[in-house]
């Protein structure tokens, strides 16, 4: 099989950024922020719209429903979603990123081949109109460079934004498949999902899970077993590992420091687990 080569991997990128409408790589690309309580909208527009809460919080209001954003939170806004923002009681500063859907749609070459996981509308669909991101340090990165690249524009920086959207559509949809359940999934058991993601880092444990979630731990551990064939207690450390790897491979924290920021009370807990999940220690994942 031939290798692509430097020049066609240019072309590549020339191509992608050549044929967006316009060329147009992003409609909105910066920092904004809010007194206490402004609201904007209701509003919709085709753009895909990804909010970063910097500092404060918020809420954002869809037809039927509302749902806050604390600092370090994300909110991915599908096209064609009708919504409303509405500052919380502080000021409030966002790092804002809007785009066609067509950015990621160039992804896609073999426009005539079915649809995979990776393509945008399976993504970006009714089902996830809107996507709330919390602690994930790696998608955040990912839109501050399109946002860096965007305002400073240098030499280049074009081909820079391209990979960088295609990191971030790849990183949300690893986001989704880690987060989210089939839409067939229990209620209890997504309840259940959504505490244990918002609680990892503390000291909870399955009887804290089945407590908060209104049913009984032996209906909670049937409930993991026959909807993701792990026990309660192994789903709760998966989410844990998953961001102590994040966290080590995007930070300078010290393998102690994420162990205790992941929720595991004991370094050598922690150490013991990882290298069951991983394979490998999280000192190695370090280097």
């Amino acid at each position: 099989m031939k290798q692509p080569s430097e020049q066609s991997l240019w072309e590549m990128l020339e191509g992608i950024t050549e044929n967006l409408k316009h060329k147009r790589l992003a409609d909105v690309f910066r920092f904004v922020s809010f007194r206490p309580f402004d609201t904007f909208g209701p509003h919709k527009h085709l753009r895909i719209e990804i909010n970063y809460v910097k500092k404060g919080n918020c809420i954002l209001h869809l037809e039927n429903e509302s749902i806050s954003f604390s600092e370090n939170e994300m909110m991915v806004i599908c096209s064609n979603v009708e919504h409303t923002f509405e500052a919380g009681s502080e000021e409030t500063t966002l790092m804002q990123l809007e785009f066609l859907p067509e950015v990621f749609s160039r992804f896609n070459s073999h426009e005539q081949e079915p649809a995979n996981e990776l393509t945008p509308v399976i993504i970006f669909s009714e089902e996830n109109r809107l996507i709330k991101i919390v602690n994930n340090v790696r998608i955040m990165r990912a839109v501050q460079c399109i946002v860096n690249e965007m305002n400073q524009k240098s030499k280049y920086y074009q081909y820079l934004v391209v990979m960088y959207y295609a990191e971030l559509l790849i990183l949300i949809y690893r986001y989704l498949d880690e987060a989210y359940l089939p839409i067939c999934a229990n209620d209890s058991l997504k309840r259940a999902i959504l505490y244990i993601r918002q609680n990892y880092q503390s000291d909870i444990t399955i009887s804290d899970v089945a407590s908060r979630t209104g049913i009984g731990e032996r209906y909670l551990r049937k409930l993991f077993s026959r909807y993701l064939n792990l026990s309660p207690l192994d789903y709760l450390n998966q989410i844990r590992i998953n961001k102590a790897i994040e966290l080590l491979r995007n930070t300078e924290m010290s393998v102690k420091e994420v162990c205790f920021a992941c929720g595991f009370q004991s370094p050598q807990y922690f150490s013991r687990i990882f290298k069951r999940q991983m394979g490998i220690s999280p000192r190695e994942v370090t280097k």
